[in-house]
């Protein structure tokens, strides 16, 4: 269970988001700097990187075959692949989950760097920034870096390690 774990977290991860700066017109304006957000390991900023974690496992091993350049989503939508560049057009794995967004994920090195920005609807409502780099181990795929969930910033170590935990959890629950 942790090797999948830490695979889809890496997967995830690799769905990293392009930062989007936003600004006025007005060129006089004092730039207003945003409230940070606290970034708290909440049971729901758990789930939500459980579910990306999930969601980003199908693409990424689809990726991998040579000459994909689309991967259809089991709810509808896509994810358009040319070269290191991932575009998600109302990608949803289950036909509740909408994912849109862009990620650029070059495969070709090691680590795997992840960047860009990924809105997510439905079933879940997030805007995610990723940042991070996936490394294959012993132990099956690690990512480190960090994610932003709805303007709040996490490790992706920590956030793995928390959803490893609650998984394990669950499992000696049920």
């Amino acid at each position: 269970m942790r090797k999948w774990l830490d695979k889809t977290t890496a997967l995830v991860l690799c769905g990293a988001l392009v930062l989007v700066a936003c600004g006025g017109d007005d060129d006089d304006a004092a730039p207003v700097e945003p409230e940070p957000v606290a970034a708290e390991l909440t049971p729901e900023v758990i789930g939500l990187y459980g579910t990306l974690v999930n969601t980003f496992t199908n693409i990424f091993f689809a990726a991998l075959i040579p000459g994909t350049t689309s991967v259809p989503g089991e709810g509808g939508g896509s994810v358009e692949i040319a070269g290191n560049d991932w575009t998600l057009q109302d990608y949803s794995p289950d036909g509740a989950l909408i994912a849109n967004g862009a990620l650029n994920i070059d495969l070709t090195q090691d680590p795997i760097p992840m960047s860009g920005e990924v809105t997510l609807s439905g079933s879940h409502e997030a805007e995610l920034i990723l940042d991070m780099q996936l490394s294959v181990g012993a132990d099956g795929l690690s990512a480190t870096g960090m994610i932003t969930i709805n303007g709040a910033e996490f490790d992706v170590a920590e956030v793995s390690a928390a959803a490893a935990a609650a998984a394990e959890a669950a499992a000696a629950a049920g």
